[in-house]
């Protein structure tokens, strides 16, 4: 403050560039300091925050808390989040982490398997390449993968237990225990359950053996003991017949003979018996429910035979499996092409035949000399600036060439 000759106060003059920045408002969200004018009236407050009108149009995922537009939005997921759920669920990651490989992840955990076995084919000396070939031909599920008992499918997103049972479920048993029924008890872990047709058992526990058999325990009272006849029942019958006899003997005998008896005493509450449970196992396929195959079930459902049907038609195909033939036909990690996909072309998990090239036409856009500013500015209508399409990259080049020149 400067004080004059005639007692009035002036004030310093502001610089341009200090009163430019008086009416910049940095944005709560993205984190920017931008002019009043890119507020609305709804979102600015008293203090001067808030959310700029191009976050304001967003919504926050969820899953990774990026800013998204509303309508890519899902159940308050984006689509990377909600491609990964499934895949989390098979690889049983903790919540507070996000995968986003989606079916990827799966396919190379169907590829180690396949290595590992064929490896112990060749420990065992199966060498033929026929052989092998229907070796696997056997054990593949097509577009399903099955890690740590769990089955991810591609085509559906859907992941889904190998058991139709889980701990804490009641099973209700099909077939009698008697030895004429065909149970295959080879593996048991524990002592057998004795067990009639049409009893119902709560499983406290599913382990399966080494042969690949699966077995539940539960918890059952232990079978009763029967005393077979002989010496020891007759002795056991004389000594009861005795006991009665001698407490005749201490009440007087019958009415009228004999010393008077004594008071008798008071009669002691009877207890009850607690009942004891032990633990048994038994073969689940022995039960009702056990005989269920939720992998048949899917295999059979309307949806997955219709994604089955179109892919065999050729009418739409797998962006996972496009992204690895396209990586072996460019040379590049299959990641990469991936994302040519995902992030140039903005697929989700099918696509059609003619995408695959599309897809290898794409530019990338750090191989290029073009600022990533400039191109927000050039392509708005573009919210991934990683790959470019020709036309793209055609009208962003004429329009920097344009600007080089201006400046």
């Amino acid at each position: 403050l400067v004080l004059c000759s005639g007692g009035k106060l002036l004030l310093p003059s502001a610089s341009p560039t200090s009163a430019a920045m008086q009416h910049d408002v940095r944005c709560t969200a993205c984190k920017r300091q931008v002019p009043r004018s890119a507020f609305s009236k709804a979102e600015l407050s008293r203090s001067g925050s808030g959310r700029c009108r191009k976050c304001a149009q967003n919504l926050q995922c969820e899953g990774c808390g990026a800013l998204v537009p509303a309508e890519q939005l899902k159940r308050s997921q984006c689509r990377r989040c909600l491609e990964s759920v499934q895949v989390d669920r098979l690889l049983q990651t903790p919540k507070d982490e996000v995968t986003h490989c989606g079916a990827w992840r799966a396919l190379e955990l169907q590829r180690e398997m396949e290595h590992v076995l064929l490896l112990a084919c060749q420990l065992r000396g199966l060498w033929e390449r026929l052989v092998l070939q229907k070796i696997l031909d056997f054990l593949r599920v097509p577009f399903v993968t099955t890690h740590s008992c769990m089955h991810f499918c591609e085509l559906c997103d859907e992941t889904f237990g190998e058991l139709p049972v889980e701990q804490g479920s009641r099973v209700h048993m099909s077939v009698p225990h008697t030895a004429k029924s065909k149970l295959d008890w080879t593996g048991c872990p524990g002592p057998r359950l004795a067990f009639a047709q049409g009893d119902d058992y709560s499983i406290a526990q599913l382990q399966r053996a080494s042969t690949g058999k699966w077995f539940f325990r539960a918890l059952a009272p232990p079978p009763k003991q029967v005393k077979a006849a002989g010496p020891s029942a007759k002795a056991d019958r004389l000594q009861q017949s005795s006991a009665r006899l001698e407490t005749a003997a201490a009440k007087g005998g019958k009415a009228g003979y004999g010393p008077p008896s004594a008071p008798a005493a008071p009669a002691t509450p009877v207890v009850p018996a607690v009942p004891t449970f032990e633990s048994f196992w038994a073969p689940l396929d022995a039960t009702l429910e056990g005989r269920r195959s939720p992998l048949k079930e899917h295999l059979l459902g309307k949806t997955h035979r219709n994604f089955e049907a179109e892919i065999a038609g050729g009418q739409t195909l797998l962006v996972s499996h496009a992204a690895m033939e396209l990586s072996g036909r460019t040379g590049e990690q299959p990641t990469v092409a991936l994302s040519r996909f995902r992030a140039g072309l903005g697929l989700g998990r099918f696509c059609e035949p003619r995408h695959v090239e599309l897809a290898r036409r794409l530019e990338r856009v750090r191989d290029l000399g073009i600022p990533v500013k400039f191109l927000r500015e050039a392509l708005p209508s573009r919210q991934d600036f990683l790959w470019l399409t020709p036309d793209e990259l055609r009208e962003a080049e004429e329009m920097y060439e344009k600007r080089r020149k201006r400046d």
